[in-house]
C-alpha cells in the first residue's frame, strides 16, 4: 500500500512547481474553473497560492508530489473554508483517498467546522468524487460559474462537508 504524506506549502518556489506541473498537465482549471489555461501566469498563480488567508497543502504518495489541497475562508475569519483539490495525472487512480486524506489532516489543523465547495455542474466526475468524500450537495445556483472551458456560464453546485462526514466516508 502506498505511504501519503502532506505538508503546508509556504514559498513561491513550491507554488511555482505547482503551478509548471499543473500547466504541464492541462490541470490549471482544476483550481480556478473560471480562468482559461492561456489566462494564467505563473506570477498570478503564485499571487493567489501565496495570500495569507490561503492554506496549500501538498499531498505525496511514497514521497511523490501527488496533488494539492487549498483552502481559503469562507468569509473573513471562519471555521468554515471553501476548498480547491487537485490530484496529479500520475495519481488520480488515488485520488479518493488522498484528498480525503487531506482533507482530514487540514480540518484537524485548522479546526474547521465545514468544507464548501463550489463545482461547476458539467463537472460530473468532480462531484462524484467529491461524493464519495463525504459531500453533500447543498443546491444548484443556475449559472454561478464563468465555465471558461466552454466560454459560457453554467449552473453551480455547493456542496458540504464536515470532519466527521469526511470521518465517515471511509466506511462507505
Amino acid at each position: 500500500m502506498p505511504k501519503m504524506t502532506y505538508a503546508l506549502l509556504i514559498h513561491e518556489r513550491q507554488y511555482r512547481e505547482i503551478y509548471a506541473r499543473m500547466r504541464a498537465e492541462r490541470l490549471l482549471w482544476a483550481a480556478w474553473p473560471d480562468m482559461a489555461e492561456a489566462e494564467w501566469t505563473a506570477e498570478e498563480f503564485c499571487q493567489r497560492l501565496g495570500r495569507e488567508e490561503m492554506y496549500v497543502l501538498g499531498g505525496y504518495i511514497d514521497g511523490e508530489p501527488a496533488g494539492v489541497l487549498l483552502l481559503w475562508p469562507v468569509a473573513g475569519r471562519s471555521l468554515c473554508a471553501e476548498v480547491g483539490l487537485t490530484a496529479f495525472r500520475r495519481h488520480f487512480r488515488q485520488a479518493r483517498e488522498l484528498a480525503r486524506g487531506a482533507l482530514l489532516h487540514a480540518s484537524g489543523e485548522l479546526a474547521l467546522s465545514a468544507i464548501i465547495g463550489r463545482v461547476a455542474a458539467p463537472n460530473r466526475h468532480v462531484l462524484r468524487l467529491l461524493g464519495s468524500l463525504g459531500f453533500a450537495e447543498l443546491g444548484r445556483v443556475p449559472g454561478m460559474i464563468w465555465y471558461a472551458a466552454r466560454k459560457r456560464f453554467v449552473d453551480g453546485v455547493l456542496v458540504m462537508a464536515t470532519p466527521k462526514s469526511i470521518r465517515n466516508s471511509l466506511e462507505a
